[in-house]
This record gives structure tokens, C-alpha cells and sequence, in this order.
């Protein structure tokens, strides 16, 4: 028999239709669905934060990490799973798996497309399917590595398994996308990953890819950092990006570049804003590359 954790944080998996027309959030969902798929699994619940997934933050991230690492401290379980919303599932995945991977066991997160009383939800499939995966995993039928997201592919008309370092942002219907190659992975030790928790929130400015950004306007007295989206052929460099990153570094701000492909070949807009004091963040997805820039 397996310990198993169920932790849930929240988003629509955790939420109901109310009036028949706004899903709203409530508290985590009936302990029931879950006891019906443990298995020889024994299981434990908490929630330590529940919070709507397309308003989360790293506050809440951290708080919910942190909560976790106590419990592991504390009841030791032998895998965990954690629900959460699909709408920033794959920052709080990135960012999970490079604090919590030191803890060795396996960790699954998922959600669902729909609440959970909606006929059509895809939650208890997920939750199935994660279930069956974690007992695997602990049996050791399965690699050491099983740190990833659980959801269900309507394309692919299956239920799959992304390793947390390679998913990236869910597309408007809660399919997620797996990034190619090999990405890379900064795991944090136990004493970092906690040195990281108990440090202050970091305060990113995020420039996404689109054109027309108005980098003039950016006040960089109230930022920590820098992350900049880079295009496929490179990124802005032209109308003030370059001279943004230079006066955030006279300043002290660090920028960071990503996604970057690691090449004798760049684009010359991506050499630019290297040149001008970007970091670039090599061969990982751009969610990797916002958790990257939170545990530097």
C-alpha cells in the first residue's frame, strides 16, 4: 500500500456552474471520486490555498509549494497529486518541478476542462488516469522521473502524460502543448529550494512577443527583472527594446531572453539585445523560462 497526497489549489476542476451561466470557484472537490479510485492507495487531502487559476500568481504559487514541502516533511508521503486550473498550469508545473523535484517522489498535476458535476467533465477521467500513474510510479513500474501534467487531449481523444519540463501553455479549449528536443532543467536542492521560498517575491516585467510593446513607458524602479518573449526568428530590437535592457542593467535589473535555440546560428535581433545585456535562456519553453528567472 502507497501513501498518496491529494492536494488541491483550485480552477475549474474545483469550481460549479452557479446560476447556469458563471463557473465559480468552491471549495475542493468531493473526497468520494477519489476514494473510489485509490486502489491499495491510502490517501490524505489538504488545501492549503485555493485560488481561481487565471488569477494565480507566484504568491499563491509559493504559498501552495511551501505548504507541500511541510506536509512531505511531516507525513512523508510516497507521490502526491495536485489539482489545478488549466489557465496557468504550466508556470505552476515549470516552477513545481524545479522546487520540489529534490523531494524524489512522483508528482502529478491536473485538472479538467469543465467543473467537476458537469456531465461532460473531464475530471474524473484525469484523476483516473493520474491515479493509476502515481500507484505505478511508486510500485517503481515506471522511470524515476514521473514529475508531470495529466490532461485530456480532445484531438488525440486520449488522456496524457507531459513531463512538467516540457509542457507549456494550455490553448483555449485546455490542450496543452509539449515543447520539442530536449529542454533544459535548473532543479533547486532541498536548502535552495527553501532559501527560495522564504525569499521575496520577485517582481518580473514579462514582454511578450507582439509587436508595438511600449518599452518608453516601462518604470523600471518598480521591477526586479526582466523576461523578454522571443519571436521564433529572434525578437524585437529595434524602437527601444535594446535600450530598455541597457538602462534596466545600469540600474542593476537583469533581463533575460527566452526562448532562445542554442546555435552558432542567431538571428541578428536576438544578438542585439544579447549584446545589450539580455541573458539568453537556452532550449527551454517560455513558461520554463519564467520559472527560471523567479529561482536565479
Amino acid at each position: 500500500m502507497h501513501r498518496i497526497l491529494i492536494v488541491t489549489l483550485g480552477g475549474t476542476i474545483c469550481s460549479a456552474v452557479e446560476n447556469k451561466d458563471t463557473i465559480k470557484l468552491r471549495t475542493a472537490p468531493d473526497k468520494k471520486l477519489f476514494e473510489a479510485m485509490k486502489g491499495r492507495n491510502e490517501l490524505s487531502y489538504m488545501t492549503p490555498i485555493l485560488y481561481s487559476s487565471e488569477n494565480a500568481d507566484e504568491e499563491y504559487f509559493r504559498k501552495a509549494l511551501s505548504a507541500i514541502v511541510a506536509e512531505c516533511e511531516k507525513d512523508k508521503p510516497d507521490g502526491i497529486l495536485i489539482l489545478h486550473g488549466t489557465d496557468s498550469m504550466a508556470y505552476f508545473a515549470q516552477l513545481a518541478v524545479r522546487v520540489l523535484s529534490y523531494i524524489n517522489i512522483p508528482i502529478l498535476i491536473t485538472g479538467s476542462k469543465l467543473p467537476m458535476d458537469d456531465v461532460h467533465s473531464d475530471a474524473a477521467r484525469n484523476v483516473s488516469y493520474a491515479m493509476g500513474l502515481l500507484g505505478a510510479a511508486c510500485e517503481g513500474k515506471t522511470g524515476a522521473n514521473t514529475f508531470g501534467v495529466i490532461y485530456s487531449d480532445d484531438m488525440m481523444e486520449d488522456t496524457v502524460f507531459i513531463h512538467a519540463n516540457r509542457v507549456t501553455d494550455a490553448n483555449f479549449t485546455g490542450d496543452f502543448g509539449k515543447f520539442a528536443g530536449k529542454p533544459q532543467l535548473t532543479t533547486l536542492k532541498e536548502k535552495e529550494a527553501k532559501a527560495y521560498l522564504e525569499s521575496p517575491v520577485k517582481r518580473i516585467l514579462t514582454i511578450p512577443d507582439v509587436p508595438g510593446f511600449a518599452f518608453d513607458a516601462v518604470d523600471i524602479e518598480k521591477i526586479d527583472a526582466i523576461l523578454i518573449e522571443g519571436y521564433h526568428s529572434g525578437t524585437a530590437s529595434t524602437r527601444g527594446l535594446p535600450e530598455l535592457v541597457r538602462r534596466a542593467g545600469e540600474k542593476g535589473v537583469k533581463s533575460y531572453l527566452g526562448p532562445v535555440h542554442k546555435s552558432k546560428v542567431l538571428y541578428e535581433s536576438t544578438r542585439e539585445l544579447i549584446k545589450a545585456g539580455a541573458e539568453p535562456l537556452y532550449d527551454m519553453p517560455f513558461e520554463g523560462c519564467w520559472a527560471e528567472v523567479l529561482i536565479r
